[in-house]
């Protein structure tokens, strides 16, 4: 009984096996052509960001806590003066400081960041100028703003999306054909920023620091369209 099964069962494969492999090579793809478009678009910066820090050590952990925390609630006070920034608090870290010949614990070391946003940079500089007399800035960087970058982007995937039916329909033209399909497309959205400016400043800061001079720049925001056609 189970000889009989098996040699039904090896006629059926040997029935349906060549017209299994004829259905996929009817179903693969002999015409179809894949591409990439881009467009990009240099936009002015219009928004700043300024990474401001306060560092201390003691040898009393307690104490170098204290500090901080009151440096910082100054520093809080004066940054959410200036109305039209966004205010928000960085990293705060605490590590050991050893000695240079033994490996004990000598002090400690505490960090905490200030970061602002906004979309002037003469504002975020009067700020940064007024903090720095107790905090040192770290970085700097100019970018799109969001709102700025979507309305950018918006307008660039219709130019891509133009472009790309251009390509499908040159390709079209230069192999002869009569026409084509849209077999799938993506559309890819990214840009790149200003690098960022970093800053090393000493620990005794002047009570009135002079704001830093700032230049904004442009950024490039680009859109890309992958897409594959198949010629009729």
């Amino acid at each position: 009984m189970r000889r009989e099964i098996f040699v039904l069962a090896a006629a059926v494969a040997l029935l349906l096996g060549p017209a299994v492999a004829t259905a996929d090579d009817a179903e693969t793809p002999m015409n179809r052509v894949s591409f990439v478009v881009e467009r990009s678009r240099d936009v002015d910066n219009d928004w700043v960001t300024a990474v401001l820090a306060l560092t201390d050590d003691d040898v009393d952990s307690a104490k170098l806590a204290n500090r901080i925390n009151q440096t910082m609630t100054w520093a809080l006070g004066v940054a959410r003066g200036h109305k039209d920034l966004r205010v928000k608090s960085g990293g705060y870290s605490t590590h050991p400081v050893y000695g240079d010949t033994d490996r004990r614990i000598r002090a400690w070391r505490a960090t905490q960041q200030l970061v602002l946003e906004g979309d002037s940079a003469e504002k975020v500089s009067a700020a940064v100028g007024e903090l720095q007399g107790r905090l040192q800035l770290q970085s700097m960087r100019f970018s799109v703003s969001p709102v700025l970058r979507r309305l950018t982007q918006d307008e660039l995937i219709a130019e891509s999306l133009a472009a790309f039916r251009a390509r499908a329909e040159l390709v079209r033209t230069s192999l002869g054909k009569s026409g084509y399909a849209l077999v799938s497309i993506s559309i890819n959205t990214g840009g790149s920023v200003m690098p960022v400016a970093r800053f090393e400043r000493s620990r005794a800061m002047a009570a009135s620091v002079a704001p830093p001079a700032m230049e904004a720049g442009t950024s490039q925001v680009s859109v890309g369209v992958n897409g594959t056609i198949e010629l009729e």
